[in-house]
């Protein structure tokens, strides 16, 4: 005998087939949309379509934010999501976590409708741009802590100026999940009170790779900055929303380090260059008093003020002394400074620990100093030359 369903438990039991299916929970879909509607809740509802057939689809209000462009009925989309079934009214459609232009074409239409968007609100204003600071002593940099964009940036830094500190907000730079990641990592920084310039920076990759840096939310993110802000998003020929809104754009990771840190040995050749410069004109202007005292002296009637100009004379050359010896006084000061923080940073670079045979221990992407590992928690070790995942076998607390 056939058992008798209830409508109900028809609908639930084929929604329950549709998502336990494997094939269907994570799929990618490409067609035209139509029927694009979105409403005040944040949901938007679709039709997605082709030649031949077309299925209702639904992208929920939280998945909605990460969208990098406007969609509109006729463009042609890639999608991804699950299919499954609505049971009240028994039929299947796509739920939608993400959602990109299809085709050259339809990228550059979303890039260029956002681009004229947020010129018009003045996002991109050169008015508003802040100057970089001449010489930055904290830098602060959004990126992966795992790619080599951080790794270019250390090293440029360690070789142009020591001194620095590079302050790490890590984030995902690519993927679905990568925006909120990059917001936060930005605002983070932006909070932090004595960060002198923000860098947010990936390495290079496809155009799909780097579309999250085309994000209006990361966009506005930036703009809204009270500190300088520096993108290097890529390679010298990727252009994206976020160059447009920062306040300085470099081609690479290398370039922005370059831009935003000054080189330590031409500071140093500045101030002798400084020190050249002074000396001269000092001397220049003693060379003019000396021959106007000579024509002085010369002169007829003036006689009876050689003594007077001879008395001047040694207040002078006491005077240029005094100014010489200021002068030397400063200069050294200043490069004691320098060499104390250059010998500072050096000291203290994770680098140089590392050559030493010291590792830094991670626990979830952090670097940790004081945490109770029990048996069983994953851990990553970093030497100088290796990157460890490690499990813990054994944990024994030490006396201290």
């Amino acid at each position: 005998m056939v058992d008798i369903l209830s409508v109900t438990s028809l609908n639930l039991y084929v929604k329950s087939i549709l998502e336990n299916d494997s094939n269907l929970t994570n799929i990618a879909v490409e067609g035209e949309l139509s029927n694009f509607k979105k409403y005040p809740s944040g949901h938007c509802y679709f039709t997605l379509k082709d030649e031949k057939s077309s299925i209702k689809a639904v992208m929920f209000q939280s998945y909605t934010r990460g969208l990098s462009f406007v969609p509109e009925n006729g463009m042609k989309v890639l999608v991804r999501g699950k299919v499954s079934l609505y049971e009240r009214d028994g039929a299947y459609q796509l739920y939608v976590t993400n959602m990109f232009p299809s085709g050259a074409g339809a990228y550059q239409l979303a890039f260029d409708r956002l681009k004229e968007k947020l010129e018009k609100e003045g996002l991109f204003d050169i008015a508003k741009k802040k100057p970089l600071p001449r010489i930055p002593f904290k830098i602060g940099v959004a990126t992966s802590s795992k790619g080599a964009a951080l790794h270019d940036i250390i090293s440029t830094a360690q070789r142009r100026f020591p001194c620095a500190e590079i302050i790490l907000a890590p984030c995902m730079v690519q993927g679905a999940e990568a925006e909120p990641t990059i917001i936060n990592a930005i605002k983070q920084l932006d909070s932090i009170e004595d960060i002198d310039v923000i860098i947010i920076t990936r390495g290079g990759g496809s155009k799909e790779d780097l579309w999250v840096f085309n994000s209006e939310m990361i966009a506005r993110t930036a703009f809204a900055c009270k500190k300088p802000t520096v993108s290097a998003i890529g390679h010298e020929i990727d252009f994206s929303i976020l160059d447009f809104v920062c306040d300085v754009r470099a081609a690479t990771p290398t370039q922005a380090a370059e831009i935003v840190l000054p080189d330590v040995y031409s500071l140093k050749m500045q101030l002798s260059s400084m020190e050249r410069t002074n000396l001269r004109l000092i001397n220049q202007s003693f060379e003019q008093y000396k021959n106007k005292l000579a024509l002085i002296e010369k002169s007829d009637g003036f006689s009876y003020v050689k003594n007077a100009v001879n008395y001047n004379k040694n207040v002078i050359s006491t005077i240029e002394s005094s100014i010489k010896l200021s002068i030397d006084r400063k200069l050294s000061v200043l490069n004691q400074q320098i060499n104390a923080r250059t010998q500072i940073l050096e000291n203290q670079s994770p680098l140089n620990n590392l050559k030493k045979g010291y590792a830094m221990i991670y626990k979830d992407e952090t670097a940790v100093k004081n945490y109770d590992f029990t048996v069983g928690e994953s851990a990553k070790i970093v030497t100088f030359s290796q990157e460890l995942d490690c499990k813990i076998t054994k944990a024994k607390r030490r006396k201290q």
